[in-house]
């Protein structure tokens, strides 16, 4: 399916779930656990703007992200983001509460509700000299560049073309914490929020010191000021959507709980 010129991807039917991807994999990648879940639900899975299928584009700014987000979603969906989509969910949920029939976030890099926190200064720290528009690096070296800022030692790379785009995009995109989070929004929204996180348990130390204790704190920012229903996951990291039925089973409980049917 080609939506407004983003690769999306649909299987099965029933209550439609769009699953939004963070930085430097597809959807396809980043979800690929859950399209188990296509036995109940009509599963989207969306390859933002330079990703996967979709083509690279001039705008990557915030509100264009949410355009392409909520064209999607159309007139109503769940909707599930992880890392920077996490963040772009949020933007999109506060900005389009009525669309929205439940909201999941992974993990979301929204750094800008935690800032007076010194773990998320940290990571923040770390990560922001990777931003500025005058940086400039090859896709690979800003990869290994910010996986070595999060905690984990700097990995060799050899990026296909395709993966190659993807990393130059999330070098494009704006710094997550330029995005201003509207809690009380998101707060007063009456479409149920779920907060999904793993404990880092398997990452190195540097990392789950770095990496896992910031995100561990915006989303208990966020559990508490949406307010939201929490899930942590052990034997994960960045992404416990890959542990496959843990998560699913987890999803699914959500949904059902609040399903519109």
């Amino acid at each position: 399916m080609n939506t407004d010129l983003l690769h999306v991807i649909e299987m099965g039917q029933g209550e439609p779930i769009v699953f939004i991807h963070g930085g430097f994999d597809p959807a396809e990648e980043t979800f690929r656990e859950q399209k188990e879940l296509a036995d109940q639900y009509r599963v989207v899975l969306v390859d933002r703007r330079g990703y996967g299928e979709s083509p690279a584009s001039d705008r990557l700014d915030f509100d264009a992200q949410v355009e392409d987000i909520m064209r999607v979603v159309g007139e109503g969906a769940h909707l599930v983001g992880q890392s920077y989509g996490g963040l772009l969910c949020l933007l999109a949920a506060a900005a389009h509460p009525r669309a929205v029939w439940t909201l999941t976030v992974i993990e979301p890099i929204a750094t800008s509700i935690a800032r007076d926190d010194e773990a998320v200064e940290r990571l923040v720290a770390r990560l922001a000299p990777l931003f500025p528009p005058e940086a400039v690096m090859s896709p690979e070296r800003f990869a290994a560049a910010f996986y070595q800022a999060l905690g984990f030692d700097a990995p060799s790379l050899e990026l296909d073309e395709r993966h190659a785009a993807a990393a130059a995009t999330t070098a494009r995109e704006p710094a997550p914490w330029d995005a201003e989070v509207p809690l009380d929004r998101l707060a007063a929204a009456p479409f149920p929020k779920l907060v999904v996180s793993g404990t880092w348990d398997i990452a190195p130390p540097l990392a789950r010191e770095i990496a896992g204790s910031a995100f561990g704190v915006i989303c208990d920012v966020l559990e508490k000021k949406l307010p939201a229903e929490r899930a942590i996951f052990r034997g994960a990291a960045h992404n416990p959507q890959l542990l496959g039925n843990q998560f699913n089973d987890r999803l699914r409980n959500f949904l059902a709980t609040h399903s519109r049917c």
